[in-house]
């Protein structure tokens, strides 16, 4: 009877598959599932995972002006400080008039009888305004009612103006005879100006209490809406194409591809071409350090193509180019930048197809009396079509990914103000292709939803070009 061998007991087994494909959902399903829902909400900085506590906020000072506002005995206090506060305010302002026109009028403001009748009115007013700011926060405190953590419902820059118009009219009224006729009346239209800004406050909120508590909730409403993430629908997406921005980032990468590849293509199948050649001496060695792109940190070489196409760098200046500020310059340096970081793919490509190239075939091709263009037109490139096509298919996938290059160069500027027609005019990025776009946005607006529809559009875009890429390699092998 055989005994089976077995590694470890089923259980064991199912245990750790178990807890694989845990791991797998939440570090690879569950990012991906979460990346395309958010394409759907008004995610943003601030609503993707906002504080607790300031929601807690929010909500507290809500639910303490719903109990100010339906119980009167709480409404009837709030008015009455309020219109307190008011009648101060204005009384004062009147006295501080009369007092600047006696002074103005007088010829020694400090032995004039007038003005010192007038400070002293305005000391005995002022005194009614010592205890108001405590009176305000005191009866707009939601603590004192159970609500807390709140946020003030009335603005701390007017209950501080209070206390600063306090201050100031009594140092006017106590040490007026001490100041210089200038700078007495300099103080006292600053005082004026201060009362008149806090009274326009408080007489407004006088007027309609119930108006100046339904406009702060209505504030507290839209803020707590911008801390809440909610399904938005296909918001993005038509915020998307209507955006000038992208329809000139989807055209721009079209362009870019366009020029990229074929260039990409051309330069590493002729250096291939050339290092295969008996005829050049040391090709060995040559071919290893014409492969030094690959070998060098793009990082790196980004910051060497940006210091030597600088305007003031060496080829900057000499080519005349201005990647900062010529929206073409800085897409001529992207395709030369592109084109040194690939070429040395194609170029392999092509020599590993060129190695398999039968000599008897080309020799036999040379004897029939077949120029060298012709020998390469019809014998050589037929038989290395097919790993070229590869080559070009992976190099236009890395073109419609273009993210390194332009945001090592130069950001994807400059910056210009972007028309399309039918969509409007928007400043942006003029080289940003789209992979840089779906990043600033994040980087830059900080709008996580709509830089997830846009990489969302940017897979689908990607997912038809390997549907294509899978289409023609099958039709390359022969329909296998």
């Amino acid at each position: 009877m055989s005994v089976k061998k077995i590694l470890y007991p089923s259980r064991v087994g199912i245990a750790l598959a178990l807890a694989s494909i845990v791991l797998y959902v939440f570090f690879s399903i569950w990012p991906l599932f979460f990346s395309i829902g958010i394409a759907f909400t008004n995610a943003t900085e601030e609503n993707l995972l906002p504080n607790p506590e300031v929601l807690k906020e929010i909500d507290n000072t809500l639910a303490c002006i719903n109990v100010i506002t339906t119980q009167e005995n709480l409404t009837e206090r709030a008015e009455d400080v309020v219109e307190k506060v008011a009648n101060t305010l204005r009384a004062l302002e009147k006295e501080l008039i009369a007092f600047k026109q006696a002074v103005e009028e007088s010829e020694d403001h400090t032995t004039d009888l007038y003005v010192m009748l007038n400070a002293s009115a305005i000391y005995v007013t002022v005194q009614g305004l010592r205890l108001i700011p405590e009176q305000v926060q005191k009866t707009f405190n939601c603590t004192e009612i159970g609500f807390q953590p709140t946020r003030p419902l009335i603005s701390s820059e007017a209950v501080r103006n209070l206390s600063v118009i306090y201050d100031s009219v009594s140092r006017l009224s106590s040490q007026y005879l001490v100041m210089g006729r200038d700078d007495l009346l300099n103080s006292i239209n600053l005082t004026i100006y201060l009362i008149r800004s806090a009274e326009e406050y408080f007489t407004g909120m006088s007027s309609d209490l119930q108006g100046y508590f339904e406009i702060v909730s209505q504030s507290l409403i839209s803020d707590r809406e911008r801390l809440t993430m909610r399904y938005v629908g296909l918001e993005n997406f038509k915020k998307l194409f209507a955006d000038p921005r992208f329809v000139y980032s989807l055209y721009k990468t079209a362009v870019f591809v366009a020029t990229s590849v074929p260039l990409k293509l051309l330069v590493g199948v002729a250096l291939a071409f050339i290092y295969s050649s008996p005829l050049v001496w040391g090709r060995k060695v040559l071919r290893g350090l014409i492969l030094a792109p690959w070998a060098i940190p793009i990082l790196l070489s980004g910051l060497t193509w940006r210091f030597l196409f600088n305007p003031n760098g060496q080829l900057g200046k000499m080519l005349g180019l201005d990647i900062y500020n010529y929206e073409w310059d800085a897409f001529i340096v992207y395709n030369l930048f592109e084109t040194w970081l690939a070429y040395p793919f194609v170029m392999t490509v092509t020599m590993g197809a060129l190695a398999g190239v039968s000599k008897d075939l080309v020799e036999a091709s040379y004897i029939d009396g077949a120029s060298a263009f012709t020998r390469l037109r019809r014998v050589v490139l037929p038989l290395i079509s097919k790993p070229l096509m590869f080559a070009a298919i992976l190099t236009t996938g890395a073109s419609l990914q273009a993210f390194m290059v332009p945001l090592l160069l130069n950001g994807g500027g400059p910056t210009k103000p972007i028309s399309i027609p039918g969509l409007g005019t928007r400043s942006g990025n003029v080289n940003e292709f789209l992979i840089l776009f779906g990043y600033n946005r994040v980087s830059i607006d900080k709008d996580y939803g709509y830089a997830a529809a846009t990489y969302l559009v940017i897979v689908l875009l990607l997912l038809v070009y390997v549907t294509i890429w899978f289409v023609s390699s099958k039709k390359l092998r022969g329909g296998r």
